[in-house]
Parts: structure tokens; C-alpha cells; sequence
């Protein structure tokens, strides 16, 4: 399924975050991979989802919008950054375990 539409369910379904967030990673991984720029991955991340790519004031006031959209919304951008500047763990052994099986969700 593709982001958009994954977005869009979770936006109106009470559903688990987990595919939404799947979704976001491997596009982040795809598009660093490609050598894409932070800025350019978090403007990715927002088109696939059909979001405004600019953020006006009232839109950074928590408590002007609590609305589920915002809440994924924000979701998504910060799964976003976190994939960008995911690092492999330095030492060996269960943790390098764990990160593989991150990068493989």
C-alpha cells in the first residue's frame, strides 16, 4: 500500500501507527539512498502524504490543532527525520541484530 493512502487511513481509522510508520521509513531509506538531501526527504515525505508543504504560524501552536491529521501528521515528520539520521549501532552483537531488523520493517 502506498504512503497516501496509508496516511489517509490513518487519519480516519482508529488503526496502529505501525504501517504508517513502515511506510514512511522505507520511503526515507529509498530516497536517502539516493542521495537526497534532509530537506528534500521531509518535502517527499509531505507530497506523498498530500500535506502543505509550508507551515504557517498557527500551525506550530499545539493547542490550535489537535485534530488526528495534525497528530499523524506530525507523526510522520518526525519518523521521517529519525529514519534520516538512523545510525548503525557501533558495537557488534544484539543491538547490530536489532538495527537490522529495524532496517528490514
Amino acid at each position: 500500500m502506498d504512503l497516501r493512502t496509508t496516511f489517509s487511513r490513518a487519519t480516519e481509522e482508529n488503526v496502529s501507527p505501525d504501517e504508517l510508520l513502515a511506510a514512511v521509513r522505507g520511503l526515507v531509506r529509498d530516497l536517502k539512498r539516493q542521495g537526497r538531501q534532509p530537506e528534500e526527504v521531509i518535502i517527499a515525505v509531505k507530497q506523498a502524504c498530500g500535506l502543505p508543504l509550508i507551515t504557517f504560524a498557527a500551525d506550530t501552536d499545539a493547542a490550535a490543532d489537535g485534530s488526528q491529521t495534525k497528530r499523524v501528521a506530525e507523526m510522520i515528520v518526525r519518523a521521517a527525520i529519525d529514519e534520516y539520521y538512523l545510525k548503525p549501532p557501533r558495537n557488534t552483537g544484539a543491538s547490530a541484530d536489532a538495527y537490522e531488523q529495524r532496517l528490514k520493517a
